[in-house]
């Protein structure tokens, strides 16, 4: 029997640990919080007791060296470097202690030196928050709440949480028309393959883009055309499957092309028609906004960037002064989180 499985048998299973920083982004220092139990966790690890208020240096594990502070009689901080990889040799090792994860434990637990349960949950809000935008939001909280008769409309939560986990973008349109192109010119750097031969992009393309503020996923697809290839078909079989989930749909068309007509299972999403290398030709259709220097009306790529925030999180939501329940989107288990890493 391993020294680990001895231990899984010791262990009170009232004892549980998350960790309270962000998992999947390298950082100097993260902090694994335990809960529970304590003192007989730190026994069966064979370390020397670490007093309420204390602050020692300790070996996690095998894996690590780190400080370990305590908070309460029933709240320790574990704090290794912050790299994905040891985060997640430090959360198995946990496991195999006989210490269970708990993914949701209670705000106040996380954060004992608050004083309102509003407090907490913003502090745990804003350590997984995706968007600049919601910083100075999630910091107004507490106050709100405050307010005799404080109430959220939950339509506006909705929106208000894509500030929180970063909601989905689409591109769709026809084969050679500049959608790479213009995913590369959001992003700020080369992300897709832009050639003239149309097919060049034969699957989707997923990247995370700081919109005007606004985090968002964005799916830049293959063409859509008629095609005998049929890896290319199933590669925009997925990416109209991927499409399915979005918040926003860009279909996207230029001078010599208008944007597809989307399929009865996705007119439900909100959509943009952009006008792309206008600077081209004019475009023949209807569309909201036009890329390129030629049409009266083009936009440049910031300008765009702010229309696609405006759709999916409103400047009038942003300033209206009312309370939002913030809390209500749970992250999901730090172990999925940094699985692939």
């Amino acid at each position: 029997m391993t020294t680990r499985k001895r231990r899984a048998e010791r262990v009170p299973p009232s004892a549980s640990w998350t960790i309270t920083t962000p998992a999947t982004a390298p950082g100097a220092v993260a902090i694994v919080q335990l809960t529970g139990d304590i003192e007989a966790a730190m026994r069966d690890w064979g370390w020397c007791i670490v007093p309420v208020g204390g602050i020692a240096l300790r070996d996690l594990f095998g894996i690590d060296r780190g400080l370990v502070v305590r908070w309460t009689t029933e709240t320790l901080q574990l704090m290794p470097h912050g790299g994905p990889r040891i985060l997640r040799k430090l959360a198995q090792a946990l496991l195999e202690a006989g210490i269970p994860e708990s993914p949701h434990p209670a705000p106040r637990a996380l954060y004992p030196e608050t004083t309102t349960e509003i407090e907490a949950r913003m502090l745990a809000t804003l350590a997984r928050a995706a968007s600049p935008l919601a910083i100075d939001l999630l910091l107004a909280q507490p106050r709100r709440w405050a307010q005799p008769g404080a109430a959220s409309d939950p339509a506006r939560d909705r929106i208000l949480n894509r500030l929180i986990d970063p909601p989905l973008i689409a591109a769709l349109g026809g084969a050679n028309i500049g959608k790479s192109t213009l995913a590369n010119a959001l992003a700020g750097r080369a992300v897709s393959v832009v050639a003239d031969e149309p097919g060049t992009t034969r699957d989707h393309v997923g990247i995370t883009l700081d919109l005007a503020g606004l985090v968002v996923r964005y799916i830049d697809t293959p063409g859509v055309r008629e095609t005998d290839d049929s890896i290319e078909r199933e590669a925009q079989a997925a990416s109209l499957a991927a499409a399915a989930g979005a918040d926003l749909i860009l279909l996207c068309g230029d001078h010599t092309a208008p944007p597809p007509e989307l399929p009865p299972a996705l007119r439900s999403i909100p959509a943009l028609r952009l006008a792309l290398r206008a600077d081209l030709g004019r475009p023949a259709f209807a569309h909201d906004a036009a890329l390129g220097g030629l049409h009266a009306g083009s936009l440049g790529i910031d300008a765009l960037a702010d229309l696609i925030r405006e759709r999916l999180v409103p400047c009038e939501v942003l300033a209206a002064p009312d309370p939002w329940t913030f809390w209500q989107a749970q992250p999901p288990s730090v172990l999925l989180r940094i699985a692939d890493r």
